[in-house]
């Protein structure tokens, strides 16, 4: 692929493929002519006119969308379902259809209907011109598509066509330009640095090294409290027999262990003796 990045490339590159574009109608209208010129002798002539007729109907058609797109009308509809023939697209597409579009006309010839006996030599000479034509121009359309390009950048060969020299940023050191939302603007002057806080919030995140402002929580003061829906834990009355209450928590046996007895020993004793 031959890519450039000087905006000096893409003026001689907008005329040329302004051009090609002119060329590309013309192309085009002969196609939609002789596919036309076919589909009337095939009707007059063949037993399958049917088909074949259906065949150059779709051939018209198909030159008629490409001119359409040439010439830059419904660009909407192109850009939302056919961007490969959009403004943003290259002529990659457009080149192999008119290239299949000439080898269609080129191979109808063989056929009796569509023979230069039937056609007639000015009809016929408007038919090959047309394949032969459609069938170069498209070929040029590829080459040109991957010249008048650039990848890299992501520029197309439609949008050299449509803006020229202004698709492409200069060549200027890379620090004097600042890339935002895929555009590239001149930086003018050079950078300026405040080394030194001027305000308080400032000296204070620079003292403490931390962005302000800062987010503090707040402590909430004290809630009040209701006594009232504490008082059925302090209900120590028995579910069972509402009159019997239960002792207090606080003397509860398991919070009193009883002390330990020293005087037992696992050693009996002897009454009648001593231990000495």
């Amino acid at each position: 692929m031959f890519s450039f990045s000087e905006a000096k490339m893409a003026g001689p590159g907008y005329i040329i493929l302004n051009v090609m574009r002119v060329f590309n109608v013309i192309a085009l209208l002969l196609i939609a002519v002789a596919s036309m010129i076919m589909l009337a002798m095939t009707l007059k002539t063949s037993n399958f006119f049917f088909f074949d007729g259906v065949s150059h109907f779709i051939s018209c058609g198909i030159a008629l969308f490409l001119i359409v797109s040439e010439t830059g009308f419904f660009q909407g509809y192109f850009v939302r379902n056919w961007p490969n023939f959009g403004p943003e697209a290259g002529f990659t597409y457009l080149g192999l259809a008119m290239i299949a579009l000439g080898f269609d006309i080129l191979g109808n010839l063989n056929k009796t209907a569509t023979s230069q006996e039937n056609l007639g030599l000015p009809l016929w000479r408007e038919v090959i011109a047309a394949g032969i034509l459609s069938s170069l121009f498209g070929l040029f359309n590829i080459i040109l598509t991957y010249v008048f390009s650039n990848s890299k950048l992501g520029i197309s060969g439609r949008q050299v066509r449509g803006q020229g020299a202004s698709t492409f940023p200069k060549n200027t050191p890379k620090s004097n330009f600042s890339v935002s939302s895929g555009s590239m603007h001149k930086s003018e002057g050079l950078p300026t640095y405040n080394t030194r806080p001027s305000t308080p919030e400032e000296r204070t995140r620079s003292k403490f090294g931390m962005k302000l402002p800062a987010r503090f929580s707040r402590i909430s003061k004290p809630m009040p409290t209701n006594d009232d829906q504490f008082a059925k834990w302090e209900d120590r009355s028995s579910p069972v027999v509402p009159h019997v209450q239960r002792p207090p928590t606080a003397q509860h046996p398991a919070l009193h262990p009883p002390e330990p007895s020293y005087n037992s020993s696992r050693y009996s004793e002897v009454s009648n003796m001593t231990r000495f």
